[in-house]
Order: C-alpha cells, then structure tokens, then sequence
C-alpha cells in the first residue's frame, strides 16, 4: 500500500507540474516548456517508469523547439511582415518590458506592437503605415508563437505519457 501511496503521489506532482507549465505557455515570461520539461524529469527520476535514452533524446529536442518558437516568435513576425533589425529587436524588448510591467496580454501583443512601431520609426525612419505593419507583424508573431508554444507543451506532455504507458 505504501508504494501505491508514493507512485500517485509522484504523479500528483507530475500532473502539477505539468498544468503549471502548460498556464507558463500562455503567460509571457513564465517558462511553462521548462516547467513541463521539469515534470518529465521529476517523474523519470522519482516514478517507477524507465525511458529509453532515445525516448530522453526525442524529449529534449521537444523542448528545445519549444524554448526557440517561445524566443524568436515576435522577432519573426515583425521580419516576415517587413520590420528591420531595430524593428525585431524593438519588438522582443517590448515583449519582455510589457510582461515585467504590464498584464501578459499587454505584454504579449501591444508592448511588442508599439516597440517595433517605434523603433522603425525612431531608427529605421520608417513611415507610419511601414512602421504600423512591422508592429503587427511583431504581434501576430508573438500570438502564434504562444500558440505553438503551447501546442509544444502538449506535445512533449503527449509524447512522455505515451512514453510512460505504451512502450
């Protein structure tokens, strides 16, 4: 009885652990892959289930794609919608100043927005309407980035579960 008590304990935290880091992919600034990457191992490490290393290998590169989508997201989207280098990088400093000051959702999609707008108006002596599209870009970049993100924590969540019960 004992053991049992323990297994579902260890998979409570799991559980935890990996909810928690799924609410991290929504909110800017939380590190919700590594936090779902910290259940993986919590239960590799306390649980009784054993992966094999290539199952750890397919784990860790999850992981890895989810923290780059989390990073370059906004960068990208500016980019793509016309923004210069001051643009990308007014675009990822407003991502991280809107999520220490602001709410996420003012840090996730405006603060962004208004970093890039500004910056390729200030530096890169853009007109409004450039200015204006490379800060959608870099808001739309940022949305779904957060979308991906959080469909990579799934995955890695679906992958290790998988892993745990069907191999």
């Amino acid at each position: 009885m004992p053991h049992l008590l323990s297994e579902t304990l260890v998979w409570c935290v799991t559980l935890l652990l990996f909810g928690m880091g799924l609410i991290g992919t929504l909110i800017p600034m939380l590190p919700g892959i590594i936090i779902i990457a910290a259940g993986c191992v919590w239960q590799g490490v306390m649980g009784k289930e054993n992966l094999a290393w290539w199952e750890w290998t397919v784990l860790a590169l999850l992981v890895a794609g989810g923290m780059v989508i989390d990073k370059l997201s906004g960068g990208m989207g500016a980019k793509k919608f016309g923004s210069t280098a001051a643009g990308i990088w007014g675009a990822m400093i407003g991502a991280v100043a809107g999520s220490l000051l602001f709410s996420p959702i003012v840090g996730l999609l405006f603060m962004p927005f208004l970093g890039a707008l500004l910056a390729e108006l200030i530096f890169a002596r853009k007109d409004i309407m450039d200015a204006f599209r490379a800060g959608s870009g870099a808001a739309l970049g940022m949305l779904a980035g957060l979308l991906l993100e959080f469909t990579c924590g799934l995955l890695i969540i679906a992958w290790f579960c998988s892993c745990c019960f069907l191999f």
